[in-house]
C-alpha cells in the first residue's frame, strides 16, 4: 500500500484554507475594477475565510522549476462537515477522514486500511504550498497588498499579494504569493507562489459543487481491509 500525504484539511481551514491548491485553466482573468493598492503589513491576513461545510472540488497543481520541468497533479477533494475525501487520480488512491478515523483506499486493488495517529506521524507531510502553511506560518514579516476585484473563470473574487521573509539575512529574495478568494464561497480558489529559487506553484479549485453522492465518505462492501504500509 502506497504512502498517505497530509491534506492540510483547512485549506482551507485557514481558514483558509485549505486548503487549496492547482494548475490554470485556460480562461481569462478580466479584471473588473482597478483601485490604488492598499498595503498592509501585518502578522495576520487583513481578510477573513471559511471553508464551506458541505462541497466538493477539484484541485490542480502546477509546479514549475527554474530549469523550466514541469509537474501536475489533480485531486478531487470533498467535504460533508467533520468528513473528508481525497482521491489522487495518479497513485489511484483514496483518503477518507471519517468520524471513526482515517482510512487509506486503493481503487485499483480495491483494499482499504486503517492510519493510526503512529503511522500519521511517520508518513504524513503538509503540503509545502498550502494556503494554510502560508496564512499559518512563524515568519519574521508578511505583507499584505489588496489587489482589487478580479473575475476567474466567471467567479468574482478578490485578489491580493502576500510576501513572505522567512529570514533576516541579507540578501534573500522573500516568497511572493499571489492568492484570489472567491466573493461567494469565501475561499481561496487559486494561487500562484514564486520561491527565491525560481520555483513557480500555481494552485487552484475547480469544477465546485455544493451537493453530491453521500457514498464518497464509505467504505465499499466489496473492499477487503489490508495492513497500512507506508511508502
Amino acid at each position: 500500500m502506497s504512502g498517505v500525504r497530509a491534506h492540510r484539511t483547512t485549506f482551507l481551514s485557514l481558514l483558509c484554507l485549505l486548503a487549496i491548491a492547482s494548475c490554470r485553466t485556460g480562461s481569462e482573468t478580466t479584471t473588473s475594477e482597478t483601485p490604488v493598492p492598499d498595503t498592509v503589513v501585518s502578522t495576520t491576513p487583513p481578510f477573513q475565510t471559511k471553508e464551506p461545510e458541505r462541497y466538493s472540488a477539484v484541485r490542480t497543481i502546477t509546479t514549475t522549476t527554474a530549469n523550466g520541468e514541469t509537474v501536475v497533479s489533480t485531486t478531487l477533494i470533498a467535504r460533508d462537515g467533520p468528513m473528508r475525501r481525497e482521491d489522487s487520480p495518479q497513485t489511484r488512491l483514496a483518503y477518507l477522514d471519517l468520524p471513526e478515523g482515517r482510512f487509506v483506499l486503493s481503487t485499483e486493488q480495491k483494499t482499504y486500511s486503517v492510519v493510526t495517529r503512529e503511522d500519521r506521524s511517520g508518513s504524513l507531510e503538509a503540503e509545502d504550498n498550502s494556503p494554510d502553511l502560508l496564512l499559518h506560518t512563524d515568519t519574521t514579516s508578511t505583507t499584505y497588498q489588496a489587489l482589487g476585484a478580479e473575475t476567474l473563470d466567471g467567479r468574482s473574487t478578490r485578489k491580493y499579494r502576500i510576501v513572505v521573509n522567512n529570514s533576516g539575512a541579507e540578501n534573500v529574495s522573500p516568497n511572493e504569493t499571489l492568492m484570489w478568494i472567491d466573493d461567494v464561497l469565501n475561499m481561496p480558489i487559486k494561487s500562484e507562489t514564486r520561491s527565491p529559487a525560481g520555483t513557480r506553484v500555481v494552485m487552484e479549485l475547480s469544477n465546485f459543487m455544493l451537493d453530491f453522492d453521500k457514498q464518497l465518505f464509505q467504505i465499499p462492501p466489496d473492499y477487503r481491509k489490508v495492513v497500512f504500509t507506508p511508502r
